[in-house]
């Protein structure tokens, strides 16, 4: 292997670890996902049970509304909250492993030697190489705790504001679309046969989308999103036909 060649791999390596990081900041898959596909059937479902109660068309557009604010506001402020707890005990988990690491040195430095231990077949000469120089600098060793230990990285932690916000926005995108049809159409039962062809079709898309960070066929993935949402609509649809009809007999 020449010098050339040699300092080509080390850039590509590298290029590769910036860009691996910078897609999983800049994509938020799961948030989206998660916020588009909760914000659709839910919606979906209240607008089928309110549709199989027989509600009138303007009761059934100000349910789905109502639906699409409460959800989404309380999607966002689940998302921050639960973000900023698990940001929170990552904090806390840094601060007790430098305690243990002030008062315990022996006792981490032992924890050291396990986990490389058990990652490899390292000589006892090989592991004290390789212990010495990790418990040299108590930031890396520290570092290596959290990683290694506990499974903690944190930069992979975001904003709580930001994924807050990510839940909110999507959620109420994937609400908004299965009302769109209830404005347009007068019949309540065919805008809901419209607003499923519709909410199935994003969903199909987000799922089609979903497969550029997977190795899953679109088709799969399109159609697993579409069976949620199906029985998202024919459930609550019929707990709507039920109830009305207990009400009135």
């Amino acid at each position: 292997m020449t010098k050339v060649n040699r300092k080509e791999i080390l850039e590509r390596a590298q290029m590769n670890i910036e860009n691996a990081e910078r897609w999983h900041k800049r994509t938020n898959v799961r948030e989206i996902i998660f916020g588009f596909n909760d914000g659709s059937i839910s919606i979906l479902a209240i607008l089928a049970v309110v549709t199989g109660g027989a509600f009138a068309q303007n009761h059934i557009i100000a349910v789905g509304f109502s639906g699409v604010v409460a959800g989404a506001i309380s999607m966002g402020i689940g998302a921050y909250i639960s973000s900023k707890s698990e940001i929170e005990h990552h904090r806390s988990e840094i601060n007790r492993e430098k305690m243990e690491i002030e008062r315990l040195p022996e006792i981490e430095k032992e924890e050291v030697r396990i986990l490389h231990q058990n990652k490899a077949p390292f000589t006892d000469e090989e592991l004290n190489i390789i212990v010495d120089r990790i418990t040299s600098d108590k930031e890396v060793w520290l570092d290596f705790m959290m990683k290694d230990e506990l499974g903690l990285i944190e930069e992979r932690f975001e904003s709580p504001v930001k994924i807050g916000l990510i839940m909110l926005i999507t959620f109420l995108i994937g609400g908004i679309i299965p009302i769109i049809p209830f404005f347009i159409l007068q019949a309540p039962l065919n805008s809901l046969i419209v607003s499923a062809i519709l909410t199935y079709s994003s969903l199909f898309i987000i799922g089609f989308w979903k497969t550029t960070f997977t190795d899953r066929h679109w088709i799969i993935s399109g159609l697993e999103m579409v069976g949620v949402g199906i029985v998202a609509l024919v459930v609550p649809y019929m707990i709507g036909e039920i109830l009305l009809s207990l009400l009135l007999s």
